[in-house]
C-alpha cells in the first residue's frame, strides 16, 4: 500500500502563526510555537523560513511556511 510521504504544506504569515492564529489543515485547531517539531533553516531570506507542526488533537503533521 502506498503512502503519501510529502506533508501537507499551508502557507501563513509568522506573526499571526506566533499568536496562535494559524488552523490545523486536518481538523482545525488553533496551533502555534508550542507546536512545533522541526524549524527549517536553511533557505533565506529571514531563517526560519517554514516549521514543521503537529496538531496537539489529531497527531497529524504539516508544514507551515511563512511569508
Amino acid at each position: 500500500m502506498p503512502t503519501d510521504v510529502q506533508p501537507t504544506r499551508i502557507e501563513a504569515d509568522r506573526a499571526r502563526f506566533l499568536a496562535y492564529q494559524v488552523a490545523c489543515p486536518f481538523d482545525g485547531t488553533l496551533v502555534g510555537p508550542r507546536f512545533v517539531t522541526r524549524e527549517q533553516l536553511d533557505v533565506p531570506p529571514s531563517p526560519p523560513y517554514a516549521a514543521t507542526v503537529r496538531c496537539p488533537n489529531d497527531k497529524q503533521l504539516f508544514e507551515v511556511v511563512f511569508r
